[in-house]
């Protein structure tokens, strides 16, 4: 037999194992990354006096508000609820020049919905920002998208800048299946990418964010990029209440207590469920009825998202009853 050397081989192995990775992204998509602090916020202060207090909650209602709608202009929305925040109040403290505040979910979603706002939950799309090194090696560049991104609730994570630069160096920007590609490389949903419309300054950007096939594109300053990211994400997955409806659905799998308990808490910890009604267990199929908020088309893109449960047919059963399996992609 003919010898291979050792790093012959594992520059094979590596090859396919690339090769590998990136079907299976490509094919299935990427995880979704959870927010936490949905419902937190924090406004700097310059006194502690009891008026300073509710303005701080106000604005940090607003916040919040931003964040869980997925619309950037939502405290406008609110009008004078913003001066009751603090009854959704559940705790606050200062902390070096901020007040931070905590609220309560279920009476922020209420307030929201009451208000003609979507809800969008915790658990949302990475976005791969892929920014030139002369921008990520100042400082107050990155400092201000991770800001704009927290404050707004979109995970990010960011390309080598290798890639970011020779991304930067073409004349033209990137077309939307090469965007796309690299974002599933790096496990995201999305990508956002800057670039700078004058060598000398970086006052200006030019952002272009791709998503679900579509390329949109922005010029401002830093904070603009994640801020054109969540309203785009924004209306694709937070969920309005103009319209309810009931849905069958069956998960099998369920072979286990784990299982059973895991689907139940799972599902009724999405936003756009409003309950959950258990039809019936027999062998490892659970049968379910889910009232929703929003259309069926909104759970699915946040099951398709989640990748805890997973679809086994193409469209829905014949008899509108959704189709899916408890479990990891790794699993099956």
């Amino acid at each position: 037999m003919p010898t291979i050397s050792l790093k012959r081989m594992l520059a094979r192995s590596l090859w396919w194992s690339g090769l590998l990775l990136a079907a299976l992204f490509s094919i299935h998509g990427a995880l979704a990354a959870p927010v936490t602090g949905l419902y937190d916020a924090a406004v700097r202060v310059s006194e502690t006096t009891e008026a300073s207090r509710q303005a701080a909650f106000a604005a940090a209602l607003g916040i919040v508000a931003a964040r869980v709608s997925g619309q950037r202009d939502a405290a406008t929305k609110l009008g004078n609820v913003l001066n009751t925040a603090s009854k959704y109040v559940q705790r606050y403290g200062y902390n070096s020049g901020f007040l931070e505040v905590g609220f309560d979910s279920a009476g922020v979603n209420s307030m929201l919905e009451q208000a003609g706002l979507p809800l969008w939950g915790g658990q949302r799309p990475l976005t791969l920002v892929v920014m030139p090194a002369a921008l990520q090696g100042v400082r107050e560049a990155r400092a201000a998208v991770e800001q704009t991104a927290k404050l707004r609730g979109i995970p990010l994570v960011w390309a080598r800048t290798e890639v970011s630069d020779r991304m930067a160096s073409t004349a033209a920007q990137p077309g939307t299946q090469q965007a796309q590609s690299l974002a599933e490389r790096y496990g995201a949903s999305a990508v956002l990418v800057a670039s700078m419309i004058d060598p000398t300054s970086a006052t200006t950007l030019r952002w272009q964010f791709v998503f679900d096939g579509t390329s949109q594109e922005i010029q401002g300053a830093t904070d603009e990029g994640p801020h054109l990211a969540a309203d785009v994400l924004g209306r694709y997955y937070a969920v309005a209440d103009k319209e309810t409806m009931t849905v069958a659905m069956e998960v099998s799998g369920i072979d286990t207590i784990d299982a059973y308990g895991s689907t139940l808490n799972y599902l009724s910890g999405l936003s756009m469920v409003r309950t959950v009604k258990i039809e019936g267990l027999q062998r490892d199929v659970l049968r379910l009825h889910l009232e929703l908020r929003g259309k069926v088309e909104n759970l699915q893109r946040s099951l398709e998202l989640d990748q805890k449960l997973l679809s086994q047919t193409s469209v829905t059963d014949p008899s509108g009853t959704l189709i899916y399996r408890f479990g990891s992609r790794d699993k099956h």
